[in-house]
């Protein structure tokens, strides 16, 4: 279950790393750099956590 949990962190954090480019990309005016960093950073933070429980949950 933890494995699982694990990946879907992961995944979710090569998702928002994009999606914050792109709404940069589209709408500078909106989405500022000081935004896209900072969704950027969460991105990397929920990859992070999900590769830290994804090894510590790992089937043997």
């Amino acid at each position: 279950m933890l494995y699982k949990l694990g990946r879907g962190l992961q995944f979710l954090g090569l998702v928002i790393l994009p999606v914050a480019m792109a709404g940069n990309l589209a709408r500078p005016t909106e989405f500022g750099l000081w935004y896209t960093l900072s969704l950027s950073g969460v991105g990397i933070l929920f990859f992070t956590l999900g590769w830290l429980l994804q090894q510590k949950a790992r089937p043997e």
